[in-house]
Parts: C-alpha cells; sequence; structure tokens
C-alpha cells in the first residue's frame, strides 16, 4: 500500500511540475488562423512604370529609337531582363523597324560584375548569321539599348548559348564587353 501512495504523490508532484512550467512559459499557443499569417506578408510593390529607349533596325543600315512604356524595376540586372524581353519582342506593329536579332532568340541569364560590366546571355542562332550589317545592328542594338536605359552599366557583353564567340559573322569582335557606341544611331 505504501509504495502505490507513492506512486501517486510522485505522479501528483510531476502532474504540479508540468502545470508550473507551462503557466511559466506562457502555456501552449494556439495556431494562428492561416488568414493572419496571409495578412502580414507584406504586397510587393509594383515597379513604376518608365520610358525606355529600344534601337531597331531601319532600311537605311542605321539603328532607330522606339519609345516604350514599361515597368521598370530598380534592379539593375531586373531592368536589363526588361529591356532585353522588350527588344526581344521586336518594334511595335505599326513601325516600319525591323528586329537588331535575326532569329527567335530568348533571354537565358544576365549577371554584372563589379566593375559595372553586363555579361547577356541570348539562345543561340540556329543558323550562323552573315554580313556585317546584322552582325553590328544585332551586337549594338542590344549593347545600345542597355546601356542608354541602365547608366550603372559600362560595357555589355553578348554571350549565345552560354559560351563566349569571338565573332558571329567574322566582322566585329564579341570576345570582350562592348562600350555604348552611337555611330550607328540614326541622327547622333
Amino acid at each position: 500500500m505504501h509504495r502505490r501512495a507513492a506512486l501517486i504523490a510522485l505522479a501528483a508532484v510531476a502532474a504540479i511540475a508540468v502545470l508550473v512550467w507551462l503557466a511559466s512559459s506562457g502555456g501552449p499557443r494556439a495556431p494562428q488562423p492561416q488568414a493572419a499569417l496571409t495578412e502580414q506578408a507584406p504586397t510587393p510593390t509594383p515597379a513604376p512604370e518608365q520610358r525606355i529607349m529600344l534601337l531597331f533596325a531601319g532600311g537605311d543600315g542605321l539603328l532607330h529609337p522606339e519609345l516604350r512604356s514599361v515597368p521598370l524595376p530598380a534592379e539593375v540586372d531586373e531592368r536589363i531582363r526588361v529591356v532585353l524581353r522588350e527588344l526581344l519582342a521586336g518594334p511595335g506593329a505599326a513601325s516600319r523597324l525591323a528586329p537588331v536579332v535575326p532569329y527567335a532568340a530568348s533571354l537565358e541569364a544576365v549577371f554584372i560584375d563589379e566593375q559595372g560590366n553586363a555579361f547577356v546571355d541570348l539562345s543561340a542562332p540556329p543558323e550562323p548569321l552573315a554580313g556585317s550589317s546584322t552582325e553590328l545592328l544585332l551586337a549594338y542594338g542590344v549593347v545600345d539599348s542597355i546601356i542608354l536605359n541602365c547608366p550603372e552599366v559600362k560595357a555589355v557583353q553578348i554571350l549565345f548559348g552560354g559560351r563566349e564567340v569571338a565573332t558571329l559573322a567574322g566582322h566585329l569582335d564579341l570576345s570582350r564587353p562592348l562600350a555604348l557606341n552611337k555611330r550607328f544611331i540614326a541622327g547622333s
């Protein structure tokens, strides 16, 4: 009988200890409803709409500007993505200009180094490109469109299919970043 009373007393002391511990730690917390968690998450603020200048090929062999209003994020790599997405979409429907990238390209990656050089990786052309005009307008249409809309970028190197290329058609060295070149922009 003593043994049974001792076990009951021990169980009572353990229960009291657990109750004291729960009371001192604030007790068990009720789970918060899912709606309360959703309300606490901040709502992302959309990027403000700004005008960008894109350069497309004209029949005169020069680059011509086309202005567009687009949501433009503050982060430079995201701005480059927006500029290239718009550039790769081509000129407006009513425009007499032509795309500077003469094939259905996609943007694979963007990287900016500490010196302000941007590296953009476009999908590779399905077949070799020909002609100095094609190569120059593609390169400087991309490079100048990025630099004119992202002033913190000093130069741009275009990669194709994840690789550096020496040239696309044998007329321009693409193995290094290219700086802004207004010589191919009409009216410059």
